[in-house]
Order: structure tokens, then sequence, then C-alpha cells
């Protein structure tokens, strides 16, 4: 009778194993071109200018992040739907139905939330010429 952590041992020595062992061969077998241009913050030959720390928008990370939320309902309601006319068969109508209109509830109530602080408003940047705040 073999143990079940022999194998998952060596699954972990193989899954470490694999990725060091590529890091070190490419390591050694890259050509290595010492020039000016490599060391530069972007290698695309362009000189660089101005800052490297440029400020952007507070809106875009905003918008990222109610779509990721909005991404994610949508991942969870899909399940739900495939599943919805068992349920009602197997629970009824109102235990099948209610958990997930609380759900889409309270995303509705989040959406009113960012919406009337402003956080799907696109604001204009001051700093574009020909660009007026709304």
């Amino acid at each position: 009778m073999s143990n079940p952590w022999i194998a998952i041992g060596a699954l972990a020595v193989v899954g470490v194993a694999i990725p060091l062992t590529m890091i070190a061969a490419s390591a050694l077998i890259r050509p290595s071109v010492p020039e000016q241009g490599k060391r530069a913050v972007y290698e695309s030959g362009e000189v660089p200018t101005g800052n490297t720390r440029i400020r952007f928008n507070i809106q875009y990370y905003m918008v990222a992040l109610l779509f990721v939320v909005f991404d994610i309902e949508t991942v969870l309601i899909f399940p739900w739907t495939v599943i919805y006319r068992d349920a009602v068969t197997q629970f009824g109508l109102a235990r099948a139905l209610l958990p997930m209109l609380g759900f889409i509830g309270v995303l509705v109530v989040g959406l009113a939330w960012a919406w009337r602080n402003g956080a799907v408003r696109w604001v204009r940047s001051e700093h574009v010429p020909g660009q007026t705040a709304d």
C-alpha cells in the first residue's frame, strides 16, 4: 500500500523543479549583449523625455472596479438561470426566486450609490486643450 502523500510531494517537487530548471537554462543559453539601449527605461530606441511618474485619472480605476463587480455578477447569475426551472419545481417559486432578487437588489443599490456619488460620471481632464468640464 503506497502513501498518497508521496505522489503529492513528487508533484510539488516537479512543479518547482521544472520552472527553476527553465529559468536556469535560459540564463545560461540566452545571448548577453550589454549595450546602452538595453539599460534605458524604454527599449524602443527612443530617448525618454519627462518624468516616469505619470498621474492617471482615478476614474479609470473606478470604472474598472465597477466592471469587475458587474462582470462577477453575471458569472454568479448564469448558473442560477440554468437550474432555475429545477429549483422552482423542487423548492417553490418564492424560495428559488427571493435569494437571487435579494442579490440583484444589493447590486442595484450599489450601482445607485456609485451613480449618485459620481463614480460612473466621466470627468474630463483639465490638462487637455479643447475639452471642457461638464
